[in-house]
């Protein structure tokens, strides 16, 4: 599928496409803040202990996605996780061991992300994007660790 340029303002559609979509056990608070709203890890469901930003950080805390239905400021999502960003899997994030991957369900629904009639609908990290798509995560032989499938 192709984005329109415009919309991605420079972006690869492999680093905006981690914006936005739904949060797994945690969630924002009030400006920067944010906190993990399940005692489980979303991966392997030990203890949970800290929040993951899903998209790095140093790619900046957010991406404004521009289309022909309005224009977002979306957030990185978050993952609540056992482990800090050197242990557990928030650890697993940072070495490299693990990867997080939204994977639509059709390219028509990948087709209303793009052109903002989902985020309409719904606005960015709202649960009901699962209904389009779901969050798949990998360890670094390729390995499916997780689906998100709700």
């Amino acid at each position: 599928m192709t984005v329109d340029a415009g919309a991605l303002r420079g972006w690869s559609k492999e680093r905006a496409e981690l914006y936005g979509k739904p949060h797994l056990g945690a969630r924002y608070t009030r400006g920067a803040s944010y906190e993990a709203l399940q005692q489980r890890c979303a991966v392997c469901g030990r203890r949970a202990g800290s929040c993951h930003h899903v998209a790095r950080r140093s790619w900046g805390r957010s991406f404004r996605l521009v289309t022909p239905n309005g224009t977002w400021e979306l957030r990185s999502p978050l993952f609540a996780l056992c482990g800090s960003g050197t242990t557990g899997c928030h650890g697993g994030f940072h070495d490299g061991g693990l990867r997080a991957e939204w994977s639509w369900r059709s390219s028509v629904y990948e087709e209303a992300w793009w052109s903002g009639e989902l985020l309409r609908e719904y606005g960015p990290h709202h649960p009901g994007l699962y209904e389009y798509g779901r969050w798949l995560v990998t360890d670094r032989d390729g390995n499916e660790m997780f689906r998100e499938a709700m």
